[in-house]
């Protein structure tokens, strides 16, 4: 059995927002296992992706505790590869440059990192892009470039928020596609912050669905990644998360003044 690499336990966590403490999550446990692949899936406001930060170290919780194959990391960063909705790649350095800049920050061995990412190039459909700069990249190849510069941190669990959901239908299809892909010939262990269910359903072994108001898990659900579901039985499923996530929106209030919840493909 795999073991269990990250854990998250009793997770609460407060904004301060117009004079007053707003409890974003609570009592908030989470776990994952070497090689798996977590899509977490929520309303919008619950707190999915304050929760990846949290992990990346990148702000801290009022309570509860994060753990590394057992090693406290609260609070900490370098530890998780985190790739934010934005590429962030800086203009002005090349497609090499920027996947070089996490060995860079870790005083790692530049010559040698250079040779593992020639390797990988191929993969990651890069080779012939190595000396452009952004600007000359479609948005497809800016986060293939991110996606390997997060990889390049050597962190053994990557957190991705959203990677895709700024791309038009067709190329994130495709690149939904080389993740899946990508995923299974690295052995990479991934969390994904996403809207998107389908994708969520594609890709994961697991899927883990929020509560709004505080944030929270209220149900895991278990997929096979090597035996995907017919066609019927991706809609029947897709069906039963969109209801769930709808009941919680209309919960949380976010509803329009005919009382009928706003459109919207975040939870569609």
């Amino acid at each position: 059995m795999p073991n269990c690499i990250l854990e998250a336990k009793d997770i609460r966590k407060t904004f301060l927002f117009k004079g007053a403490l707003v409890v974003v999550l609570d009592k908030l446990q989470f776990s994952i296992q070497e090689g798996q692949f977590v899509s977490i899936v929520g309303p919008s406001g619950c707190g999915k992706s304050t929760f990846l930060e949290l992990l990346a170290g990148i702000t801290k919780p009022d309570n509860g505790n994060i753990y590394l194959e057992g090693n406290e990391i609260t609070g900490k960063t370098g530890f998780l590869g985190y790739m934010p909705q934005d590429d962030l790649l800086f203009p002005w350095l090349t497609t090499m440059q920027n996947i070089l800049l996490p060995v860079k920050v870790q005083g790692k061995d530049e010559k040698e990192a250079k040779k593992k990412i020639i390797e990988l190039l191929p993969l990651f459909g890069l080779m012939n892009y190595t000396d452009h700069l952004p600007y000359q990249l479609s948005g497809g190849l800016k986060q293939r470039v991110a996606l390997l510069r997060t990889y390049m941190s050597s962190a053994e669990i990557l957190l991705l928020d959203e990677p895709l959901a700024k791309l038009d239908a067709l190329t994130r299809s495709q690149l939904q596609t080389w993740l899946k892909d990508i995923v299974h010939l690295l052995n990479l262990t991934v969390i994904l912050v996403t809207h998107d269910i389908d994708e969520a359903i594609m890709l994961s072994d697991r899927i883990d669905l929020m509560s709004i108001n505080p944030g929270t898990f209220m149900e895991s659900i278990e997929l096979d990644r090597n035996s995907p579901l017919s066609a019927e039985e991706q809609l029947k499923l897709k069906t039963k998360i969109r209801s769930k996530l709808v009941n919680e929106e209309e919960k949380s209030g976010n509803s329009n003044k005919n009382g009928e919840r706003e459109k919207s493909d975040k939870v569609i």
